[in-house]
C-alpha cells in the first residue's frame, strides 16, 4: 500500500463523510511532516477522494458518495425523483445509460449534469479523473459540418484548410462523459453517427469511411426543445431516460427561498464581506418571474450586490439594496446549512406516527405532540422561517379584523408549521368541511396571504386550523355579517367590534355608495353559500329595504334569520357580547332595540322550508347516520332532512311558539318526546314494531317507507352490536347476518316482524363471537319435535357461509336459540 493510499485509510478510520478536518490534525495523527501531508491531501483531493473548501486553515472532508447532488437546491424536494433516475442511469452496468435532461433556458441543466458526472466518479463507476467534456451544440447551428469536425476529429484532405488530422471531442471525453448543451442543433446525420457510438462504442472521424475508431463514453444531453419534435426517432429510443427540470416559478416557496439565498452567499463571498439583505427585497425575489430562470434571478442578485458594493466597498457590511431598509437578514460569505428542514419522508413518518386519521378533531388532539417531533428540524435562524415570522409580524394589522390575540409564541408556532409544511405536497387524504370551518378558513387564508404562500397545500391548511382550534378558539358559533356602504366603512366596523368582544364574532361586506339592493342581496347570498347557517343568520346593514332583502335571502338561509338596519358601534356589540355568550336566536329576538332606532326583520322557525327532524340523545353522530339513510330515498315533494341536537330540541319544546315547527312534518327522535301539533316518532318503537312511520306516506311510497324500516334497524343493531362486539367488525358481521334472515324468511315464506328482525342481528353477533372466543353453552337442547329437526336440518345449509369463512361450528344450543326467535311466526 502506498503512502497516499495509507493516509487515506487513515482518513476514513478516524473521521466521517463530511466531517471536517485540517492539514495540522492528520499531521498529529500520521506524525508525518506538515509539508508532506499537504502534498498527499491535495493529491487525495485531485483524484476526487477527498473535497476541500479554501478557508483558514484549508478544510477537508470525506465525500458523502450518496451527498453529491445535495448541493443541488430542491435535491430532496421537487428534484428528488428526478435524482434518482439519474443515480440509477449512473450506476446500470456496465457503462450506465444516456441521459437527456429538459427544460427552459436557466434552469440548471448543465449543473445537473457537472453532478452526474461528480457522481458517476464518487461511485468509482469511472475513474477519478475521467474527462468532463462540454459542448454546446449551438455555437455551430449554423455550420453542421464545422460541428462533425469538432465532436468526431477529422483526417487531413476531409476539407479545405484540413492539412492535419485531428482528434475530437470524443477522443477527449474517451473514458468519461461527454455533455452535448442545446442537442437539438445536431444534424440527423450527426445524431444518426452518435446513436452508432452508444450502440457499438466505435465512430469515423470526418473524412473517413472506413476506419473505425473505439472510445467509451458516457453520454448526457441537454435541450430546450421537445426532443419528440427536435431529434430523430432512432435516436431518441437509445437514450432510456428522459428528464425535465422545473421552470423557477414552478419551484416550491423553500427552494425559491433557498436558491435566493445560496446566489447571496456566493457573492458575499465574491466581496469578502458579509451582506445584509432587506427581506421585501428577497421576497421580492421569490415571488418574481423570470423568462431566464436560476440563471436570470443569479444575474439580477449579483447586479443588486454590485451596486450595493459600489457604494459601499469601505464598510464593514454591504446592505442590499442601500434604501428603505426594513427589516434585513444577514448572510456570511461562509458556509452554513440553515435550511435544516424536514424531508418529506420523515414528514410522512411523523405523521404517520402522530395521527391514525388526518381530520381536524384527531390533529387537534395530537397537535403538541406532533410540534414536539418537529421542532428540532425546524431551526429558528433558518431563513425561511425568519421571513414568515417577519410576515405575520408585520401583517398584525390585518389579524387583528378577527379579534384574537396572538401571542410571541402563537406566531412563532404558526411560523414554524408553515416554513415546514408548505412544500409537502404528498397525497393526503382530507376532509375539510369548508362550511362549518368557514371562519377558521377566513383567517387561515389570510396568513397564507400575508405570507406569500400562494400554492398551500391542504395539509398546511389543515395544521393552522387544528392550531387554532387548539390554541385561538372561535368561541362564536352563529354568523353575524355587517354590510355597509362605504370604501372600508363594514370592515372598519366589525374590525373595531371584534377587538373590542376579543372574537371573531362578525364578518364583513364593503359596499360602493351607489349600489342597488339587489347587488347587496347576491353578495349576502353567495356569503351565504359558504357558510354553515343551521344555527341562524344575523345580517346588520346601514340601509336598504329589509323586506326585499329579507324576502330574497330568506330560503337560502336553513335557520333563523334576523336583519336589524341602522348598524352603530353601540348595536354593533350589544349583538357582539351576546353572540360571543352564545345567545339563543330568541334572544335576539326579544332584545330591546329602540335604543338604537333600528327596525328589524326575524324569520322564527326550524327551517324556511318543508322539513323533517332527526334528534338522538346517543349523539349527533347517530341522527346523522339517520339522515344519510333519509337522503338515500327520493321524495315525492321537496323536503329538507334536519339533524338537531336533543336538548335544543327539549328547549325549543319548551319555549314552543306556534310558528317553530310550522314547516315540520314530522320529529323522529330516539325517545318519546310530545309536542302539540307535531307528530313526533319513537324510533325505538319503530325498531320494536309497535310505530310505523305512515305520517310520511304523502313523501315516501310504501316500498320506500318499508325500505328505509329495514335500513334504520340494521342501522340500530349496528349500534347495538357495536358495543357489544370486542373483536369482529360489527359492520361486516351484520350484512352477513341479513344474508341469513333473508334465506329463513325464504325457507319458511314469511317476513320477519321488526322485533324478531332485531333479536335476530343481536343474537347472532353476538353468537359468534361467543364461539369463537369458545364462550358457547354445551350440547343440551329443550326443544323437542320434528319442526326443530327440520330447522337445524336446514339451518345446517343456510349458516355454511358464516361457518365456512369464521371456520367455526354452530353448537346445537344456539340453533335453539335461533329457532326460538322465530317460532313464533314460523308456526303460524
Amino acid at each position: 500500500m502506498s503512502t497516499v493510499e495509507q493516509i487515506e485509510q487513515t482518513i476514513k478510520s478516524n473521521f466521517t463523510p463530511d466531517q471536517r478536518f485540517t492539514a495540522q490534525e492528520i499531521v498529529k495523527i500520521t506524525k508525518l511532516s506538515r509539508s508532506m501531508v499537504s502534498g498527499y491531501l491535495n493529491q487525495l483531493f485531485k483524484q476526487g477522494s477527498l473535497d476541500k473548501e479554501n478557508t483558514r486553515p484549508t478544510q477537508f472532508w470525506l465525500p458523502d458518495k450518496e451527498q453529491v447532488f445535495n448541493e443541488i437546491v430542491g435535491f430532496d424536494g421537487s428534484l428528488a425523483q428526478i435524482i434518482e433516475q439519474c443515480k440509477a442511469a449512473v450506476n446500470y452496468p456496465p457503462d450506465g445509460l444516456p441521459v437527456i435532461i429538459r427544460g427552459n433556458s436557466g434552469v440548471g441543466k448543465s449543473l445537473l449534469a457537472k453532478k452526474i458526472y461528480q457522481y458517476a466518479a464518487a461511485q468509482r463507476v469511472i475513474e477519478p479523473d475521467a474527462p468532463f467534456v462540454t459542448l454546446n451544440c449551438a455555437d455551430y447551428a449554423n455550420n453542421p459540418e464545422l460541428l462533425s469536425s469538432v465532436l468526431f476529429g477529422y483526417v487531413k484532405g476531409a476539407f479545405t484548410g484540413a492539412n492535419n488530422d485531428k482528434t475530437g471531442l470524443l477522443d477527449a471525453a474517451n473514458g468519461g462523459y461527454l455533455f452535448l448543451d442545446e442537442v437539438h442543433n445536431l444534424t440527423q446525420e450527426n445524431q444518426e453517427k452518435l446513436f452508432l457510438l452508444i450502440d457499438q462504442k466505435k465512430f469515423h472521424r470526418l473524412g473517413e469511411d472506413e476506419k473505425w475508431h473505439q472510445a467509451s463514453i458516457r453520454l448526457v444531453l441537454a435541450t430546450t426543445e421537445d426532443t419528440k419534435a427536435a431529434l430523430l426517432a432512432t435516436f431518441r429510443r437509445r437514450i432510456p431516460l428522459e428528464v425535465t427540470l422545473p421552470d423557477f416559478k414552478d419551484r416550491t416557496h423553500h427552494e425559491k427561498l433557498q436558491l435566493v439565498w445560496y446566489f447571496f452567499q456566493k457573492e458575499a463571498k465574491q466581496i469578502n464581506t458579509p451582506l445584509s439583505v432587506d427581506a421585501h427585497f428577497i421576497e421580492k425575489l421569490i415571488e418574481g418571474s423570470y423568462e431566464g430562470n436560476v440563471g436570470a434571478l443569479q444575474n439580477k442578485i449579483k447586479l443588486s450586490c454590485a451596486q450595493a458594493y459600489s457604494q459601499q466597498s469601505s464598510e464593514s457590511m454591504v446592505y442590499v439594496p442601500t434604501t428603505g431598509l426594513s427589516e434585513y437578514f444577514n448572510i456570511s460569505f461562509r458556509q452554513s446549512d440553515r435550511f435544516n428542514s424536514l424531508s418529506e419522508d420523515k414528514i410522512a413518518k411523523i405523521l404517520e406516527q402522530n395521527f391514525s386519521v388526518l381530520s381536524v378533531e384527531e390533529t387537534v388532539k395530537h397537535l403538541n405532540r406532533f410540534l414536539t417531533s418537529i421542532k428540532p428540524y425546524c431551526l429558528t435562524d433558518d431563513l425561511g422561517y425568519k421571513i414568515i415570522l417577519n410576515n405575520l409580524q408585520h401583517g398584525m394589522d390585518e389579524l387583528s379584523f378577527y379579534g384574537l390575540e396572538f401571542s410571541d409564541q402563537n406566531l412563532n408556532d404558526i411560523s414554524l408549521l408553515i416554513n415546514l409544511l408548505s412544500d409537502y405536497h404528498q397525497p393526503v387524504k382530507i376532509n375539510l368541511d369548508q362550511r362549518h370551518l368557514f371562519k377558521y378558513f377566513q383567517i387561515v387564508n389570510e396568513i397564507l396571504d400575508l405570507t406569500h404562500q400562494s400554492r398551500a397545500d391542504e395539509l398546511l391548511i389543515l395544521f393552522l386550523i387544528a392550531y387554532f382550534k387548539a390554541n385561538l378558539p372561535i368561541v362564536t358559533k352563529r354568523h353575524a355579517l355587517i354590510i355597509m356602504h362605504g370604501k372600508n366603512s363594514a370592515t372598519s366596523l366589525a374590525s373595531e367590534a371584534n377587538q373590542l368582544i376579543g372574537d371573531y364574532s362578525f364578518s364583513s361586506i364593503d359596499m360602493p355608495i351607489q349600489v342597488k339592493t339587489q347587488e347587496i342581496v347576491k353578495k349576502v347570498n353567495e356569503y351565504v353559500e359558504q357558510v354553515d347557517t343551521k344555527e341562524g343568520l344575523i345580517l346588520l346593514v346601514d340601509m336598504g329595504s329589509l323586506e326585499k332583502m329579507y324576502t330574497e335571502i330568506k330560503d337560502n338561509v336553513q335557520g333563523d334569520f334576523l336583519i336589524l338596519n341602522n348598524i352603530s358601534t353601540a348595536l354593533a356589540l350589544e349583538v357582539g357580547f351576546a353572540l360571543k355568550q352564545n345567545q339563543p336566536m330568541e334572544y335576539f329576538t326579544k332584545l330591546d332595540y329602540s335604543q338604537f332606532s333600528v327596525q328589524s326583520q326575524y324569520f322564527e322557525g326550524i327551517a324556511q322550508t318543508q322539513n323533517i327532524v332527526i334528534s338522538c340523545m346517543s349523539g349527533q353522530g347517530v341522527a346523522e347516520k339517520i339522515q344519510e339513510i333519509f337522503t338515500k330515498f327520493k321524495s315525492n315533494n321537496p323536503v329538507e332532512i334536519l339533524t338537531l341536537d336533543y336538548d335544543k330540541l327539549q328547549k325549543l319544546k319548551n319555549l314552543h311558539h306556534q310558528s317553530t315547527f310550522k314547516n315540520t312534518y314530522c320529529i323522529i327522535a330516539t325517545s318519546q318526546i310530545t309536542i302539540p301539533g307535531v307528530e313526533c316518532i319513537n324510533i325505538e318503537r319503530v325498531v320494536n314494531g309497535t310505530q310505523s312511520l305512515s305520517c310520511l306516506n304523502n313523501l315516501y311510497s310504501d316500498q320506500q317507507l318499508e325500505q328505509f324500516t329495514n335500513e334504520l334497524i340494521k342501522l340500530f343493531t349496528i349500534e347495538g352490536a357495536s358495543s357489544r362486539l370486542q373483536f369482529l367488525n360489527p359492520d361486516k358481521v351484520i350484512n352477513e347476518i341479513s344474508e341469513i334472515i333473508t334465506a329463513l324468511e325464504n325457507q319458511y315464506h314469511v317476513v320477519f316482524k321488526n322485533f324478531i328482525r332485531v333479536n335476530l342481528y343481536l343474537h347472532l353477533s353476538s353468537m359468534i363471537e361467543r364461539i369463537l372466543t369458545g364462550d358457547t353453552e354445551d350440547e343440551r337442547v329443550n326443544t323437542k319435535g320434528k319442526e326443530f329437526n327440520l330447522f337445524v336440518k336446514s339451518s345446517e345449509i343456510i349458516f355454511r357461509p358464516i361457518k365456512s369463512k369464521y371456520n367455526i361450528k354452530i353448537p346445537l344450543r344456539e340453533y335453539e336459540y335461533v329457532y326460538q326467535i322465530i317460532e313464533t311466526q314460523i308456526n303460524n
